[in-house]
């Protein structure tokens, strides 16, 4: 095997596994969420809230990291200056490591192409924006990679070059119609694609290694990226432990400030497109799209460079206790988190609809918490990524597997539930005790259904209780490139989340299960009366009629939990008007129909009230007890 062959070989194994992880999110969407044996199991709603938010950001930053991986490979393991000290020409090197990545990425590319095929078919012009991103962020990568001498960072720098297409999307109106138009916008593009491809090319022909074996990347910039006064204020002082700790978190998170305040003019201007009521989805597609790329930076750069640079371990033998150093690299990514992806595009906004008087298709105060919410979950996740791996581009790619991995666990549990609840019941007489019964019949369950983040906390407690004590456990230790403790480390996740979900998911099973044999005891117990139809014309509110448990057992079959349940008790039968609009049942003129309350007092105290319909057929209305 020649030179030439093993360094495209190293290359393309560089490349791989992030490769299979982009591909992968692709290969998502040919999961059918509507599929049978999906939908009657209850996995199609929770498949189809993830495939499609994968898939997005596995094309939105799954392609442009693969366009980066090539030279950033070379800065994470502190290998350019042996690579160029190779008696090999620089140019040829740009063109092994060009080529692989070209490769990676159409290859990638096409599989996309396939699988969003019906929604390209749709709407043609999302091809124009898919290619046109496409192929400025790939273009751009090397240049960018090189400019600020890490991954991260270059893939920071390259998604401001989202904001053309984006933009482009947003108003269908800005994108050329006529031959003329479209031939000169392409030429534009391929123009600027071609500028930024050179200017890659000239930075690696005159790229010089300076710096020890920290590097000198774009974390570490000194005066001449920002101000000297600014720089100085992130220096160490002689005092002060917490202060110099967190000076430290702001350079390592610099990166995320920077693409933040770049992203905060798309951010103001976003009211000024005028959207109509249909195009809602590219305003959307501007949030979505840089709120995880910040959530993800903000929580695996700081540890995951430190891993990288293999400084990680000499501040672990700081006369600092390790939790100290832990909780502060937390809050820091969360504090970053909040302030770059939540606060500053949130004010951004507000401020745009104040100065541009253009309201948005959507409501920014529904979607705050959840927006909240969400940024702090993946800014978690993240960290937790990168205290179970080592680097920044690993921890990064792990993020949304993990994500997957939750989602699949949680659904699981979610799905078991019912089932395994209405087996016991089946199986065992849980419901023999009248008191147990209505007091787990009676239970809020729309109190809680109500608030859709508060049952996901309730399901992500433990899990996130676990979760910290592991990256806790994971901070202190020196990790290996193996992949197996990660994945360790997950399953016991997986399998907290799934037990949880199956607790509370089993719980409100448990509890429809109660409702549903308190609402079986009124639907005999108003059937019985219903076949007692000639006598209920001889009675009103001043006489009701009033009858027990033995005169409904002759009326009709009473099953025996009913039976037990209303014996010894008083059951009393009068006229309902008017008639409930709750009901479903649709009014008439021309038909008078005879609506019947029971109230059924049992020996312990509890009155039950039930209603019923008497006309053609019987209609049972409801109840309740106290």
């Amino acid at each position: 095997m020649s030179a030439k062959s093993i360094r495209i070989v190293k290359e393309a194994r560089s490349l791989f596994w992030p490769w299979c992880v982009v591909v992968f999110s692709g290969v998502l969407r040919l999961v059918n969420p509507s599929h049978p044996e999906l939908h009657g199991r209850g996995l199609s709603s929770a498949l189809h809230n993830f495939i499609e938010p994968v898939s997005f950001l596995g094309f939105f930053l799954g392609l442009p990291l693969l366009a980066t991986l090539s030279l950033g490979n070379e800065f994470q393991h502190r290998t350019l200056a042996l690579m160029l000290s190779q008696p090999v020409r620089r140019m040829e090197i740009w063109s092994e490591k060009f080529s692989v990545t070209i490769i990676a990425v159409v290859s990638a590319a096409l599989v996309f192409g396939s699988t969003w095929r019906s929604s390209l078919r749709e709407d043609p012009e999302l091809w124009i924006g898919a290619t046109a991103l496409l192929l400025i962020m790939t273009a751009s990568a090397p240049f960018w990679t090189l400019v600020a001498r890490s991954t991260m960072g270059g893939l920071a720098l390259n998604f401001v070059n989202s904001l053309i297409p984006l933009i482009m999307s947003a108003r269908r109106d800005w994108i050329p119609q006529t031959v003329v138009t479209r031939s000169f916008a392409v030429f534009a593009l391929l123009c600027y694609a071609g500028a930024m491809l050179w200017l890659g090319r000239q930075a690696l022909t005159r790229f010089q290694v300076t710096g020890g074996i920290a590097g000198d990347d774009l974390l570490m910039a000194g005066p001449d990226v920002l101000p000297r006064t600014i720089v100085e204020w992130f220096r160490s002082r002689p005092a002060g432990l917490t202060l110099n700790l967190i000076r430290k978190e702001f350079r390592l998170l610099r990166p995320v400030w920077l693409l933040s305040l770049l992203g905060l003019m798309a951010w103001f201007c976003l009211p000024a497109f005028r959207y109509t009521p249909g195009r809602a989805s590219p305003a959307m597609l501007m949030i979505v799209a840089f709120t995880p790329l910040i959530a993800v930076l903000g929580g695996t750069l700081s540890l995951g460079e430190e891993r990288s640079s293999g400084t990680h371990s000499w501040h672990l033998t700081l006369p600092v206790s390790a939790a100290r150093l832990w909780l502060i690299k937390l809050a820091m990514a969360l504090f970053t988190s909040l302030i770059c992806a939540v606060l500053l595009p949130g004010l951004a906004v507000r401020a745009g609809m104040f100065i541009f008087r253009s309201p948005l298709p959507f409501d920014l105060a529904d979607l705050d918490m959840v927006w909240v919410f969400g940024v702090l979950i993946l800014t978690f996740v993240s960290f937790w990524c990168a205290t179970a791996a080592n680097g920044t581009v690993r921890a990064a790619l792990c993020v949304f597997p993990i994500i997957i991995g939750i989602a699949l666990a949680s659904s699981l549990g979610a799905w078991l539930a019912p089932g395994t609840v209405a087996f016991l019941v089946s199986k065992l007489n849980f419901f023999s005790n009248f008191r147990f019964t209505n007091s787990l019949a009676n239970f809020k369950l729309s109190s809680v259904n109500s608030n859709p983040l508060f049952d996901l906390l309730l399901l992500l407690v433990p899990t996130l209780l676990l979760a910290l004590i592991q990256s806790y456990r994971l901070f202190r230790r020196q990790l290996q490139d193996s992949a197996l403790p990660m994945i360790r480390n997950f399953l016991q996740l997986a399998v907290v989340l799934c037990l949880c979900t199956f607790s509370i998911m089993g719980f409100f099973s448990f509890a429809f299960e109660a409702r549903e044999s308190m609402w079986a005891m009124f639907k005999e117990t108003n059937e019985a009366i219903a076949k007692s139809q000639p006598g209920l014309a001889n009675f009103d509110a001043a006489h009701p009629l009033r009858l027990t448990a033995e005169d409904l057992a002759k009326s009709a079959p009473l099953s025996t939990r009913t039976q037990r349940w209303l014996r010894e008790s008083r059951i009393i039968v009068v006229p309902r008007k008017p008639f409930p609009p709750c009901c479903g049942v649709a009014t008439s003129p021309d038909k008078a129909y005879r609506w019947y309350s029971v109230s059924i007092h049992l020996p312990s105290g509890t009155v039950c009230a039930s209603y019923f319909l008497v006309e053609q057929k019987f209609g049972f209305g409801g109840g309740n007890c106290k």
